[in-house]
Parts: structure tokens; sequence; C-alpha cells
């Protein structure tokens, strides 16, 4: 994202800490939204379900990434998440984070730049999936979404997120493994051994 202001000091005096456990939904499903979260560490899958039955992955949100912030503005209950990694955030109280939106011009201006970056973020993510590889894109999407050198983002969701097809992200990920980039652990996903290469993939970009 290209998103760096700092988040202002009014917020973070009314936040509240909150952990969230690994494959729980942090909003009832069709329920209104009440709280946004500000995230401290881990990862949440947001998704949309479609009236024929599919889903679409709309983004993935890790560490200084605001979730349920669009309800400060509008209705975004259609949108759906789930924790894929344990998560540690900042809870806010949606009507008082709008009031003080109301009262503080600078906070009004600070959310306004921020959905604008995640807005484009998602725009030249829709480029990249037509004009580089997937191990361009896979290299950066495990460097961003890394806990402490390991990955463990389910293939199932990279390849809906990714548009690619289930295999062709096993291949890569078979192939960064061959290549001693990544190591296989079974019980926390992938460890993460060469961290440089990663890295040269994703400028290659």
């Amino acid at each position: 994202m290209f998103f760096y202001n700092e988040i202002p000091l009014i917020i973070l005096e009314n936040g509240k800490k909150r952990t969230f456990r690994k494959n729980h939904n942090i909003y009832k499903i069709n329920s209104k939204i009440t709280h946004c979260y500000f995230i401290l560490s881990g990862t949440v899958k947001i998704y949309i379900d479609h009236k024929n039955g599919r889903r679409s992955i709309l983004d993935f949100v890790g560490a200084s990434d605001w979730l349920g912030e669009l309800s400060l503005f509008c209705d975004e209950s259609d949108i759906k998440e789930n924790k894929v990694q344990d998560v540690e955030c900042l809870e806010f109280d949606i009507d008082k984070l709008q009031t003080i939106c109301r009262e503080n011009a600078e906070l009004s201006f600070y959310f306004a730049s921020y959905i604008s970056s995640k807005l484009l973020t998602r725009s030249y993510r829709m480029s990249e999936n037509l004009n580089y590889s997937l191990e361009n894109r896979l290299a950066t999407f495990i460097l961003q979404h890394q806990q402490k050198g390991v990955y463990n983002i389910n293939h199932t969701d990279v390849s809906e997120y990714m548009n690619v097809s289930y295999r062709h992200v096993l291949y890569v990920i078979k192939e960064f493994c061959e290549n001693g980039i990544l190591s296989k652990d079974k019980g926390k996903g992938y460890i993460i051994l060469d961290m440089e290469n990663l890295r040269q993939l994703r400028e290659e970009k």
C-alpha cells in the first residue's frame, strides 16, 4: 500500500487492544458493523459471497491496515472476513469515530487518504495480475504476509485472490522449495530460508 501517514494520536487514545484467534470471524454476517479495527499483527482475509454461490476474495489485510473503516462513511455489511492468522488489533467504536471525524478535519483527511490508497493498491493489483508472472506476485505476497519468517496462507485462498489455478500456486511454491527459498514445515506452513531471493523476485515486477 502507498499510504505512509502515521495514525493520529487522537485515534490511538480511543483504541482498545483486542486479540482474535485464527479461523474465526470478527463481524457477524449481515449484522450492522459497530466497530472498526487497526491491525497490529496477523492477517485477515476479506471476501464477498455472490448470489450465484461463488466467492471473491477482495483483499488480505495485515499490520498497519484498517478493517471496517469504510463503515465510517457507508454501509459495508455485505463484506465478510475471516482471520487466517491470530490477530492483535486496536478496536474502535464506529459512532465515536464518526463524531470525531465530523469535528476534526485532520482525522477525516487521514481516513480519506487511507481509503484512497487502498483503492489505488487494489487497482494496481488487478493490473499486476495481467502483466507479471505468478513467481513475482507470489514472492511479493509471501513477503507481505509472512510472520517472523513463517508463511502459512492457504493455497486455495491465494489462487482465488490471484485469479490463478490451485495447481499453478502449488507448482510455484514447490519451485521455491526446490530452489532453497522456502522449506515446508508440517506444523507451521513454510519457513522462509532465503528472504533476499524473495526480495529480488519482488523487485523484478
